[in-house]
């Protein structure tokens, strides 16, 4: 499935640079998205308040759409026009840890056994920034929720303080620990 990475943001609450390139756990947070997508054909969609993280792709070989930087649902709505997309897309935030292998998968499979047109990941009933749309949908789509427990999204230094302990206590020993 195509996947569009969301790393377009301005990362303001972090205050600590371009928030896909912030480092936690070991890799910079575009890294721990890359990682978990690499079952997935992906598009990075970046912004004007993301130069650095777009030239870090670009150099990676990623293809990366720039949006204008209007908002989450804005930008990825702009890419999805501007490059035509049609069907399934999933749209994963760049901000993620992630401390189980699979997790991408599993929502994919649920997805398309589902029957719904779109899903939600959520984490104790808030988004996480993990949704499958159909993209050539406007508007409300009949909505799948699907419960993950083994991600945190990455807003301040508070969460990442959190993600290295997690990391620590889950991770170690286990082969997602990046030496």
């Amino acid at each position: 499935m195509l996947a569009l990475l969301m790393c377009g943001g301005k990362g303001e609450r972090l205050k600590a640079g371009e928030k896909p390139l912030f480092k936690v756990c070991g890799q910079k947070l575009i890294d721990h998205a890359l990682n978990a997508l690499s079952s997935q054909e992906v598009i990075a969609v970046t912004s004007p308040y993301t130069p650095q993280t777009e030239k870090y792709l670009q150099n990676l070989g990623m293809v990366v759409f720039r949006a204008k930087g209007d908002g989450f649902i804005e930008d990825y709505t702009e890419a999805i026009a501007g490059l035509s997309i049609r069907g399934p897309v999933l749209i994963v935030c760049s901000d993620l840890v992630y401390f189980r292998k699979g997790i991408i998968e599993e929502i994919v499979s649920h997805y398309t056994k589902c029957g719904k047109k779109a899903l939600k990941a959520v984490k104790n009933g808030e988004a996480i920034g993990i949704n499958i749309i159909m993209a050539e949908e406007k508007g409300e789509q009949e909505e799948e929720i699907y419960i993950v427990e083994d991600v945190l999204n990455i807003n301040t230094l508070e969460d990442a303080k959190k993600a290295e302990r997690l990391w620590t206590t889950k991770i170690k020993g286990s082969s997602l620990r990046k030496d």
